[in-house]
């Protein structure tokens, strides 16, 4: 039976030892260097057939929206594995006087630091991995909590591998400020300080003679871990000479023997992936790949109808805005002077600027939804591609109801031509914007920096699209921002929709509305090859935010 194995931190070096076992450090960056191999049963972990590893870091990375069932079922459901295997781990973490209270948000309060941190480590033993690695399971837990949580970890490496064809579970971890009880359920510590391996094997009668031994005996009735971590603790004085302890742990080679060579233990696992269905032990458990965007497509509507801040927020910051247009161009359509002329233009421009600018309020919430993605796509939920077409297809829906309900408050009340194309405009420019928010969200350390940028590229963009000054009018060494800016197609568009049709102008300046179209260089449009251009926007801002995911956020570091 393969033991539980917990890791003492001290100085902050075993979060470093957690991400190499779980390949989550860089060695291609500059002045790293790492030596040696990470295997399980002799497989290379992260390669092909090597078994499935779940990595619990210390911060809780959940969806807010969802309940912690619901939490649970979409593991599951990413799993491949039932839905009873959730309701058991529930009743196992003692979330069942939370089951169907939402994880919480900065709008809802949720459950407790505590029950999220027994839910993160509940989620990652949905899927029952060969090897559990967890940064601090008991931070934020009150004695009585960790001493269960710890409890459970422990009982869920013995507990599988109980019967012949199950597969063994190993758990490290490391912990901070172990109770004595806690303490109890560990099989093995490992100490390190400063890089150097002060201790790794047993934690019970062989640790205590190995420090006796060294010449520094554990006192009756002392924490074990806090009378090791104050003799490595180099931060302050009083502790041991921490070279003495290191070499002194060298000579003894205390550590236990490996029981089976390199090449018999891949022998054995090559076996039990061939003898096995289950795909766990292949290091494949989860779903198909349609289940996975499914479970994906569901979950993302969930949070789009729960998340105030989504669309609530936004769609009354659109409808707003669209009933002061409206109050303010009312039976604009009507009237043929050149000063309605130029409200026209100017309406038709501040929808296609400022309506399409607004967009940038979801950038925030693309950016907390990132460490969730990171998370789960290292830990093998599911991939980059079915990420991106769930987003996208759960974005079309709200994209329809806040483009659709500002054309209806703008177009009829105000009397502006086209309804049909004005409303088809407006929504493939807001899917353009969301792209465009998305790929911004995936480049950005934080969303103050993307709200920045956005705004910048936007800004520029306005400048640009034709209405400040008109095409002919712009400087050549600035032509390019004029065909690369997807404002100008949403804008001539509008603007060709709006005046192509119309016949007579009172004003001596303009007499019908092919006149205002001259008049910016906009006479010439095919409305049919700006919408293809818009559409080619939103597709290439799609891919890129793709790749921006598939490359840059791997969860590494």
């Amino acid at each position: 039976m393969c033991p539980q194995t917990t890791v003492w931190r001290a100085h902050g070096h075993m979060r470093a030892v957690l991400d190499v076992l779980a390949r989550r450090i860089d060695p291609t960056r500059k002045g790293r260097r790492l030596e040696g191999s990470v295997t399980i049963n002799g497989v290379p972990v992260g390669s092909r057939g090597a078994p499935r590893t779940a990595y619990v870091q210390q911060e809780d990375q959940l969806v807010g929206v969802l309940t912690v069932i619901e939490t649970l079922y979409v593991a599951a459901a990413f799993a491949g594995a039932p839905r009873a295997r959730a309701e058991e781990l529930v009743r196992e973490f003692g979330l069942s006087s939370a089951r169907d209270t939402r994880v919480g948000t900065i709008f809802q309060k949720g459950i407790s630091g505590g029950q999220k941190r027994r839910l993160s480590i509940a989620v990652e033993l949905v899927a029952r991995p060969r090897v559990c690695l967890l940064d601090e399971p008991t931070s934020g837990l009150d004695s009585a909590s960790a001493l269960a949580v710890v409890d459970q970890l422990r009982a869920a490496a013995k507990a599988v591998g109980t019967c012949e064809h199950c597969e063994r579970m190993a758990i490290a971890c490391t912990l901070h400020q172990p109770s004595s009880a806690v303490w109890a359920c560990i099989d093995e510590a490992c100490f390190l300080a400063a890089g150097r391996l002060i201790y790794f094997g047993p934690a019970g009668e062989e640790l205590l003679a190995f420090f006796a031994k060294a010449g520094h005996p554990v006192p009756a009735y002392t924490n074990i871990a806090e009378f090791a971590l104050g003799l490595i603790n180099e931060d302050f004085p009083g502790h041991a000479d921490v070279d003495d302890l290191a070499k002194a742990f060298a000579a003894e080679d205390t550590r236990p023997p490996a029981v089976e060579s390199a090449a018999s233990a891949k022998q054995r696992a090559a076996g039990e992936a061939s003898s096995s269905s289950d795909a766990a032990v292949r290091g494949e458990a989860r779903a198909p790949l349609a289940r996975r965007f499914a479970t994906l497509v569901a979950r993302d509507a969930r949070e789009l109808a729960r998340d105030v801040g989504i669309v609530a927020v936004r769609f009354a910051m659109y409808t707003m805005l669209s009933a002061l247009i409206a109050l303010m161009y009312a039976n604009l359509g009507d009237q043929k002077k050149d000063t309605d002329v130029s409200a026209r233009v100017s309406v038709l421009f501040y929808v296609a600027a400022f309506m399409v600018f607004m967009s940038v309020a979801v950038l925030p919430f693309f950016v907390l939804q990132r460490a969730v993605f990171t998370k789960e796509r290292c830990n093998g939920a599911y991939d980059v591609p079915e990420y991106v077409a769930a987003k996208f297809v759960v974005s079309v829906p709200g994209v329809l109801l806040i483009a659709g309900v500002s054309s209806v408050m703008i177009v009829f009340p105000t009397g502006l031509n086209g309804f049909g194309i004005y409303f088809l405009d407006l929504f493939v420019s807001l899917l353009v914007a969301e792209g465009f928010m998305a790929l911004m969200a995936a480049c950005v350390p934080h969303f103050i920096v993307g709200i920045a940028l956005a705004a910048g590229v936007f800004g520029f963009f306005m400048l640009c699209e034709g209405f400040f000054r008109v095409k002919s009018d712009i400087p050549e060494y600035l032509q390019w921002a004029y065909h690369l800016a997807f404002h100008t197609y949403t804008f001539r568009i509008f603007m060709h929709n709006e005046f192509n049709r119309i016949h007579d102008f009172d004003g001596p300046q303009f007499h019908d509305g092919h006149d205002v179209l001259r008049f910016y260089d906009m006479n010439n449009v095919t409305v049919r090859w700006d919408f293809l251009v818009l559409l080619a926007w939103v597709v290439f801002f799609q891919l890129a935010f793709g790749l921006v995911l598939h490359v840059f956020h791997t969860g590494r570091r």
